[in-house]
């Protein structure tokens, strides 16, 4: 009997006996897979190309950078809550409770006090619930709630601020990753080139071509020894790159993210007017320091409103016992027990916390703070615009780049082809070859580096202008 047959009838034998059991195997086959599955993390399984989008996302879902500042506006918010129900009744409990000696009988004799000693003493308990609901505070209350609003408001624009520093970071991490992974593959090409270079040399050299000589391979063999190390470098960059988009993302270790786009962009940059004009409308300290300046002035105002007293209704319950005092059964309106009773008390109360000489000092540091903050503002301004005016100028510069650098990539490819072939059809030198082998590498990573730059550069600027997306700086 064949293999062949003996495949196929036992094969007939497993369908005809085991017919009723396939169903139970393959469903028992499919749960076993899906256990294993489930047991193996997602990143395992399959690592997902990540795009700048989709790491900004993550960054802003995982970053710890903007967990902190969430606390931070939470924290306003309760600040503002807090604020808001000053309005509410303030309750204050005093309790007291200890032992006391029992008053004597005036007639007892000493000999009496003595016999007695075992039950003279006793305890007593006084209670008080005091409770107190501002009427009229001369608008303090009113104005403290506004300056809540204004930290809330600082801590909200604080959050946007640590966004956009966080995106910024994600971006020049990305974009950083992505020159690395380009930047192998030029060292790829290059060990290419050098490989082919090394075996025309070989073949020429059996030919005893006079076009070669011995030292030809010295200066191969620098080519190569240039290349680990550029590679050497390369790979710890892109090492560090990787890390530092994990940091706010906490993406998995390797993370694989898109590949660079090596077109030149063909986008335009607004006018510097117009990218001053996004910067003063959207610049986050700008805003911040435009609250503060409303701020410093609320508390000078405050300040100023301490002079004026409040009107509170006020409210006592008490209750006082002692087994140690006899109780005081006389009905009298003059005659008041201190050990024992129980009453409230309703009423109104001015309240009035006032010390001039101080307040005059305190006044006048709140106002000397608010015209110090409306100075600093101002001055922020033209400081600003200066960063913008810097940042701006690099990334026209960065972007002007990248057309230089395009053409020179070009000439730098067609150079090392025309030696190339002179040197395989044997008119060339290892020298000639070698140095436009370095030429083209040279060019080819300026213009990955140009990329890049202007790449960063435009990620900086919206940064510095605090525009919430590129496109409003691009034409």
């Amino acid at each position: 009997m064949s293999k062949a047959l003996f495949s196929v009838r036992c094969s007939s034998f497993e369908w005809s006996t085991g017919n009723r059991q396939s169903a139970f195997f393959r469903a028992m086959l499919g749960m076993a897979m899906i256990l294993v599955l489930g047991l193996i993390p997602a990143w395992v399984m399959a690592q997902d190309v990540i795009t700048l989008e989709r790491a900004c996302e993550l960054a802003r879902q995982n970053s710890p950078q903007i967990h902190a500042q969430n606390y931070a506006l939470e924290a306003a918010q309760a600040q503002l809550s807090e604020a808001k129900y000053y309005w509410t009744p303030k309750l204050n409990l005093k309790s007291q409770f200890g032992p006391m000696p029992k008053t004597r009988d005036i007639e007892d004799s000493e000999d009496d006090i003595w016999d007695h000693v075992g039950d003279s003493w006793g305890f007593t308990t006084r209670n008080y619930l005091e409770f107190w609901m501002p009427l009229f505070t001369s608008t303090k209350v009113y104005h403290t709630h506004e300056l809540a609003k204004i930290g809330l408001h600082v801590e909200e624009l604080r959050s946007e601020n640590e966004v956009l520093n966080v995106e910024y970071d994600v971006s020049r991490a990305f974009i950083g990753l992505q020159l690395a992974n380009a930047a192998q593959d030029v060292i790829k090409e290059a060990e290419g080139y050098v490989e082919r270079i090394q075996k025309e040399y070989t073949e020429l050299m059996e030919k005893e071509d006079s076009a070669v000589k011995e030292t030809d391979q010295y200066r191969i063999d620098i080519a190569v020894a240039n290349l680990l190390r550029l590679k050497n470098e390369i790979n710890a960059k892109r090492d560090y790159a990787e890390r530092a988009l994990s940091v706010h993302t906490q993406l998995k270790l390797p993370i694989s993210v898109a590949e660079m786009n090596f077109d030149r962009d063909e986008q335009k940059l607004k006018s510097y007017d117009q990218i001053l004009e996004v910067a003063h409308a959207h610049r986050g300290d700008l805003k911040l320091l435009e609250q503060a300046e409303a701020a410093s002035f609320l508390e000078a105002k405050i300040q100023w409103l301490n002079w004026w007293p409040d009107l509170v209704l006020a409210g006592e319950v008490y209750y006082k016992y002692s087994n140690a005092v006899p109780k005081i059964d006389t009905d009298n309106f003059y005659i008041k027990d201190s050990y024992n009773g129980k009453g409230f008390a309703l009423g109104f109360m001015l309240k009035w916390e006032l010390d001039p000489v101080r307040q005059v000092f305190k006044v006048r540091q709140a106002d000397a703070k608010a015209e110090r903050m409306r100075a600093q503002r101002e001055l922020a301004i033209s400081g600003i615009d200066l960063e913008v005016s810097e940042q701006y100028q690099k990334t026209a510069n960065a972007q002007a780049n990248i057309d230089i650098t395009y053409q020179s990539r070009r000439s730098a490819k067609r150079f090392l082809t025309q030696e190339l072939m002179a040197y395989e059809s044997g008119e060339g030198n290892v020298n000639d070859l070698i140095s436009s082998l370095t030429t083209y590498i040279e060019q080819r990573s300026m213009y990955l580096q140009a990329l890049h730059d202007y790449r960063v550069a435009l990620v900086k600027l919206q940064k510095m202008t605090g525009a919430p997306e590129t496109s409003m700086l691009v034409e």
